[in-house]
């Protein structure tokens, strides 16, 4: 028996639209894999920018741009929830037509080797999708599914069973909320042959680093370590109560060797630091376990996006001359529901520069995942960015200068409290001076 996937009923809804309005398309599939062999549908979009011609060059086309779109949708995915595979709305059905089957198999391999180019955004969970991926045909004449998965392990994709169930309300959703704090100096290294700095390198050398800390991290729920194999909705049974507080703790070694002590010099040094907003959803037989994974999915996923999202946005010749101080604010964390009616709990995040405004993300969100939101369903207060005015900012000059005048800088200042005692002891000796004149 292969693996079993349960589907919320709205999929089906927006599945039915679509074979109503766009005939053939393609689309993702976006939930959440369990270590049981069960996976859970939550939302599915459909993949814009494809041509239904079936030539060669047709196929690596839609195959390019299905595989984008999947690594920028992920992006916008909370830790836990992934492209779980790909929809097939046409007459013929795609297992019985080689073409079409050939076709699939060509856009799920574009997508795997997207998101292995970008580690760092956590696109796969193969430990619980063992490589596989879902492909759900939907027949626009007959509106009846068939559900395989296509195992992308070997050179060649086979073809396994699956069982695909549409459910109303499949499980219970719990939310679980982290604040991740990070604040380190990284050496600031610079292109191999160039003097500049590289700085999606060098930020993405920090996200890595940061992702090898959290993978050896400790995370307590309610400020105590739960066992791996206990369900989240059991234990909240148990204590009568509907969410946890997680905390992260990076582990720090207590002792340095002589041997691993050392003395490096560095061009320059990067600091990164932040508070990151880390919201998951698990379903109700969800282990501690995965949580935890979850958990680390979610922060080093999100810091990922915004390093790209950030340098993608960045203008930059190699002729220009970088300043000694500069500083990169990445976007800040919105969140949105995937369905606003209805009380469906989960929701899906995107990111925000500091001079975009709530509109600015609209069209995107409908573009990439075929939601509609409006402002006012967007949550936009989760992470807050302080404003800074240029006036406020200290010039380059300011800056190298303050570290060199202290002295200076000292001299013709008022010590207040030392100035505050002085008066109070002139104060006290008039006093005296007159209690005894007058006596």
């Amino acid at each position: 028996m292969g693996r079993s996937v349960l589907c919320e009923s709205f999929v089906e809804d927006y599945l039915r639209q679509l074979s109503r309005k766009a005939g053939v398309c393609m689309g993702l599939l976006i939930g959440q894999p369990s270590a049981g062999g069960k996976d859970y549908i939550v939302h599915a979009t459909r993949i814009t920018g494809q041509d239904e011609e079936e030539s060669d060059e047709t196929q690596k086309l839609n195959a390019t741009v299905a595989a984008q779109q999947a690594l920028d949708a992920t992006r916008m995915l909370p830790g836990g929830m992934y492209v779980m595979g790909i929809f097939v709305i046409h007459p013929k059905n795609v297992f019985q037509e080689q073409t079409l089957l050939t076709s699939v198999k060509f856009i799920l391999m574009s997508m795997k080797a997207t998101f292995d180019a970008n580690p760092l955004l956590m696109g796969t969970c193969d430990e619980f999708e063992k490589s596989e991926k879902l492909v759900l045909y939907y027949s626009s004449s007959s509106k009846t599914q068939i559900c395989k998965t296509v195992s992308l392990a070997a050179e060649n994709p086979t073809v396994l069973p699956c069982e695909w169930k549409f459910v109303e309300r499949l499980t219970t959703w719990h939310k679980l909320n982290v604040y991740f704090e990070t604040d380190d100096v990284y050496p600031l290294k610079r292109k191999s042959d160039q003097e500049q700095h590289d700085t999606e390198a060098n930020l993405t050398e920090c996200a890595r680093k940061l992702k090898d800390q959290l993978m050896d991290a400790k995370i307590l729920f309610d400020g105590a370590p739960k066992l791996g194999a206990d369900t989240v909705e059991g234990v909240l049974t148990m204590k009568n109560q509907d969410k946890f507080l997680a905390n992260v703790y990076l582990p720090t070694s207590t002792e340095l060797s002589a041997n691993d002590a050392k003395i490096e010099r560095f061009e320059g040094t990067l600091k990164f630091d932040g508070i990151v907003s880390s919201q998951i959803y698990i379903h109700s037989r969800c282990t501690f376990s995965e949580a935890e994974r979850f958990i680390v999915a979610d922060i080093v996923r999100s810091l990922m996006s915004r390093i790209q999202i950030h340098c993608d946005s960045l203008v930059q010749t190699e002729d220009t001359t970088q300043d000694k101080i500069t500083l990169n604010e990445l976007p800040r964390r919105i969140y949105f529901p995937v369905r606003a009616q209805g009380g469906f709990p989960v929701q899906f995040s995107d990111y925000l520069f500091p001079e975009e405004s709530a509109e600015t993300p609209l069209g995107r969100i409908k573009e990439l995942l075929d939601i509609g939101v409006t402002v006012r369903d967007l949550n936009c207060k989760v992470e807050l960015v302080p404003v800074v005015k240029e006036d406020e900012r200290p010039a380059e000059e300011t800056v190298w200068q303050r570290s060199t005048n202290k002295e200076d800088d000292f001299e013709g200042k008022l010590n207040l409290p030392v100035v505050g005692g002085l008066v109070t002891v002139i104060v006290l000796l008039i006093a005296l001076l007159v209690y005894y004149l007058m006596k």
